[in-house]
């Protein structure tokens, strides 16, 4: 530990008054604390980007491959496919240090925590965007075919993909991230679609992709900051893209039975 020294006062006391100066410019500017709750393949990256423009000095993020290869490292395990759903517990952890620490943009990879949301919902505003669970479910297929050595890496050609335990596992995602439920939990249940609705319900703001101009215009009244979104991460070049129009009757009703958590979740919040 370095030892306080009369050299070492000036220093200190620059930092605690450039650390004032940047609270009270957020109180001006950017009062309002927020959780992006980025969703796969919903626009996150483009709506959270856009977002940490405008809070330059007190924004974070909590990035997936970063987060999952902390967590394998730290258990010093190689079973992916489990480390892939049991890493939630690290990244919830995360959200909860960052809002202990005052960081008023954070926009992440990051679950629904129940803890997280009583601890401050006073204080903090919770906003998502979703996206149609189908056209969702075909995009989050695309990206993770396309990118080898990534922990999220689907290897199998897409007949065989639909055969799997992660894509049922991936038709449920709005499930896996707003129901705040145990790893082992059935997220197909009418139980845990129920939880991830009301929980949803709760939420300051939930947009949907296909209407970003009526999110800008949410945000900026909910947030007091208007918002510039550009598209980014987008798979429209990938090799083998699999879209809507190239599936199959048999593929759309496959699919389609997969997503039917998420398509119920997406029908309770968005359809009268």
């Amino acid at each position: 530990m370095t030892a306080l020294t009369p050299e070492s006062l000036p220093e200190m006391d620059l930092i605690g008054r450039a650390r004032q100066l940047n609270r009270a410019m957020l109180n001006r500017l950017t009062p309002q604390r927020f959780v992006f709750h980025h969703v796969p393949k919903c626009g996150g990256t483009s709506v959270g980007r856009a977002l940490r423009m405008r809070y330059l000095t007190s924004q974070a993020t909590v990035k997936p491959e970063a987060s999952f290869r902390a967590f394998q490292t730290f258990t010093g395990r190689n079973d992916t496919e489990r480390l892939m759903y049991e890493v939630n517990d690290l990244r919830m952890q995360m959200l909860l240090y960052l809002m202990y620490d005052d960081v008023r943009c954070i926009s992440s990879h990051v679950p629904f925590s129940s803890a997280a949301f009583a601890e401050f919902q006073g204080s903090y505003k919770f906003i998502t965007l979703l996206r149609e669970p189908v056209s969702r479910f075909l995009s989050h297929y695309n990206w993770n075919r396309n990118r080898p050595g990534s922990h999220g890496y689907i290897a199998e050609e897409f007949d065989a993909f639909l055969a799997t335990h992660r894509a049922r596992a991936m038709g449920a995602e709005f499930v896996e991230i707003f129901a705040d439920l145990p790893i082992d939990a059935d997220l197909r249940s009418a139980d845990a679609i129920n939880r991830a609705v009301r929980h949803l319900m709760g939420f300051d703001l939930v947009g949907r992709l296909d209407d970003l101009d009526g999110f800008s215009r949410d945000v900026r009244q909910i947030l007091g900051v208007r918002v510039r979104i550009r598209h980014e991460n987008k798979t429209s070049q990938v090799a083998g893209k699999i879209t809507l129009s190239s599936l199959t009757d048999t593929q759309l009703a496959q699919v389609r039975d997969i997503c039917a958590p998420d398509i119920e979740v997406w029908n309770q919040v968005f359809l009268p």
